[in-house]
């Protein structure tokens, strides 16, 4: 992997918008063993910033514009159009993904914003019987949130969805850690021992 050099081994682009290797006046150069690329890219991208805020603050416009996105969702959600709602809850997430680097604690405020979101997005999709996406959703869940017991119900009803009994019954066990008093998921944890019971007979 080629690696930045030293701050005396740099210069200038003559339009003052890049940073170059000194002895070659490139911006990716094997011989020099340097590659500026992102770096200016991250430039580029400040520059079209009119104000940056400050160190410690999060970008208030993009978490309500994910916010506002996520609430359409969960409108058309309880409408039952989750044709629509899918499409609202893929554009919170792909806004929340998309956070500069330089904003501050960029991953935590995505951990917090996607977890609902994905976990909306999962019911949605088991809603339309698309139990593969409905797993991916809710596994991401449980990656992004372990603690968080809603993510394993997710998971555990796609699961059950796709007739994978023991991982659905694992995954409602693993909430259920979590969350010792949770009515749903000790409900869907009866409700595989049910089905298994049944398949058996």
């Amino acid at each position: 992997m080629i690696e930045p050099a030293s701050a005396w081994e740099v210069t200038v682009s003559s339009d003052g918008e890049r940073i170059l290797c000194k002895a070659h006046n490139k911006e990716q150069c094997e011989h020099c063993q340097v590659d500026w690329t992102q770096h200016n890219q991250l430039a580029t991208t400040l520059k079209q910033v009119k104000e940056l805020p400050s160190p410690n603050t999060p970008n208030p416009v993009r978490n309500a514009q994910v916010n506002r996105l996520k609430e359409e969702g969960n409108k058309y959600f309880k409408q039952a159009n989750y044709t629509e709602a899918i499409r609202f809850y893929g554009m919170a997430v792909d806004l929340s993904w998309s956070r500069p680097l330089w904003e501050p604690l960029a991953f935590q405020y995505v951990r917090e914003e996607l977890s609902p979101i994905l976990s909306n997005r999962s019911a949605a999709h088991l809603a339309l019987k698309n139990n593969v996406d409905a797993l991916v959703d809710a596994e991401m869940v449980t990656r992004l949130k372990r603690e968080w017991s809603k993510g394993w119900f997710r998971k555990g009803k796609a699961l059950l969805a796709m007739t994978r009994f023991e991982d659905a019954s694992e995954a409602f066990q693993t909430g259920l850690r979590f969350d010792h008093e949770s009515e749903e998921l000790q409900k869907a944890l009866a409700e595989v021992d049910q089905l298994q019971k049944s398949n058996q007979q």
